[in-house]
């Protein structure tokens, strides 16, 4: 194993407010009523989460991938300072990497967008640069951790040096698998899974942990 470290950050709620990677093809595609009913949908519980980004990405059909990038920060909504903080950390030695339930064509944005070293996210079938309205493979529950461990096993990079950011349940098995974890604006589900807690508009603030 090699002396690399790494911080590996959630997106949805972690570096993105109120309009999530999926949310965000539907607002770019003009479907933004039809993703608040699948969404009430989803909060009654007649679809899994899951189930419910399944449905969610129908409403991308038709979309230009180019798109994405295009009106990424017209449209989303990040925290504070994800920029400064990723190059901060790359200078103290660290990689950065983004892994999301998420589009993984949102990720590879953000991912070129903030200069981070790698991103996996779920993959949304493209065809003639436009979605299909298809998954063609979604991480899940168990996906996000998988990942990590396929990136930490090409660097061989040991877990005790990953850092998992992330605020929900789907990232537990990364912080369990990390050596260290920050929770961040988390939900009640993370509460006793991370070693910090922190609840910030600002992303700099990790850096309190990280950089002793």
């Amino acid at each position: 194993m090699s002396d690399t470290k790494l911080v590996c950050f959630d997106l949805d709620d972690t570096l993105i407010k109120e309009i999530h990677s999926v949310m965000y093809l539907s607002v770019l595609n003009n479907k933004l009523t039809e993703i608040i009913e699948i969404e009430k949908r989803e909060a009654e519980g007649e679809f899994t989460w899951i189930e419910a980004d399944y449905h969610k990405a129908k409403l991308a059909s038709g979309l230009d991938v180019a798109k994405i990038s295009i009106e990424f920060n017209h449209v989303l909504k990040p925290i504070n300072n994800i920029l400064n903080v990723i190059t901060t950390l790359q200078k103290f030695g660290f990689k950065c990497i983004l892994i999301t339930a998420g589009p993984k064509q949102v990720a590879e944005a953000a991912c070129n967008i903030w200069g981070l070293n790698g991103y996996y996210g779920s993959d949304y079938e493209i065809v003639d640069r436009k979605f299909t309205g298809k998954i063609i493979e979604h991480i899940g529950d168990k996906g996000k951790v998988l990942c990590l461990q396929e990136y930490c096993n090409k660097y061989e990079i040991n877990p005790n040096n990953c850092i998992a950011i992330g605020d929900g349940a789907s990232d537990i098995p990364l912080f369990e698998y990390c050596g260290c974890s920050i929770a961040i604006n988390y939900s009640n589900a993370t509460i006793g899974k991370a070693t910090y807690y922190i609840k910030t508009d600002d992303l700099s603030d990790i850096l309190n942990f990280i950089i002793k």
